[in-house]
């Protein structure tokens, strides 16, 4: 024997209509509640995608950070950021009115200073060039010297940016799994929601009452091709009364006999035979 599938209305069966509407508004209200919640996270979400692309130069512009949506690691990261865009291009122009880089410029400097210490042979005219090539690099390294901090302040801020960058990452797929999770409460919430709700609309329809047989002025209405009524429809419906008027309106019909082919005769089309004449 199979095992007969319970209802799912049996846990509310027990219950009055009122428990059943106020745990259905119970339901409503957090499955509002979840739903807000899932919003708030989708863009949070968003915000710390935008950051990370931001960070890793994806994107040109930094994400816009909203009142309501205040987070401050992705602020911390998107000021980190600008501080270190602000700092490469500091170096960069170092770098182009100077030239020469500063390992360059050094090991350059300690050759001239060799030859013009130990070396005999030189001209007038190449150590004087020599003296103001050196005079030159001397001074393009005091400047670099100068900036020396700037390039420690490049390296710290970025390092800085990519523990702020990781920090992001971590809470992107924090939120990425709150998600799932909250998405799946409100699945299960929206559909224990449509259950009460049908529940309460088939029990707050009001007792079922019999509809009346149809009478026959109404057949005769029905074959005459006037219009009925919709209570008058249903009753026909209910009592099987377009069945009737169908079955009353197409009489039964006997089968035809089936004709059997008739065969084709054919007589032959030359004339009937002559007798032979007697010799003569």
């Amino acid at each position: 024997m199979t095992k007969r599938s319970s209802s799912v209305f049996d846990d509310l069966a027990p219950l009055e209509t009122t428990e059943v509407e106020a745990m259905y508004e119970q339901v409503i209200g957090r499955l509002s509640e979840a739903e807000e919640t899932l919003v708030g996270l989708h863009v949070q979400k968003k915000l710390h995608s935008e950051t990370i692309k931001f960070a890793v130069n994806k994107l040109t512009t930094a994400p816009e950070v909203k009142h309501d949506a205040l987070d401050e690691l992705v602020q911390l990261a998107i000021q980190q950021k600008k501080a270190f865009d602000a700092a490469i291009q500091i170096r960069d122009e170092l770098v182009q009115r100077l030239v020469v880089p500063r390992h360059r410029v050094a090991n350059t400097l300690t050759d001239f200073y060799t030859k013009l210490t130990t070396d005999d042979g030189l001209s007038l005219a190449q150590e004087m060039e020599m003296f103001a090539r050196f005079f030159e690099l001397q001074t393009m390294l005091s400047i670099y010297n100068e900036h020396q901090a700037m390039l420690s302040d490049v390296n710290r801020t970025r390092l800085n940016l990519l523990e702020t960058i990781k920090s992001v990452n971590k809470n992107d797929r924090r939120l990425a799994q709150q998600i799932t999770q909250t998405r799946e409460a409100a699945k299960g919430l929206r559909n224990e929601a449509g259950r009460l709700r049908a529940y309460l609309k088939k029990h707050q329809a009001g007792p079922d009452q019999p509809l009346p047989p149809p009478t026959p002025e109404m057949n005769e209405r029905l074959l005459s091709g006037q219009a009925l009524s919709m209570e008058e429809f249903a009753a026909m419906l209910e009592h099987g009364g377009l069945t009737d008027v169908t079955q009353a309106a197409t009489p039964p019909t006997s089968p035809k006999e089936k004709r059997e082919p008739s065969m084709r005769k054919a007589a032959p089309r030359r004339g009937k035979r002559r007798p032979s004449n007697p010799r003569r």
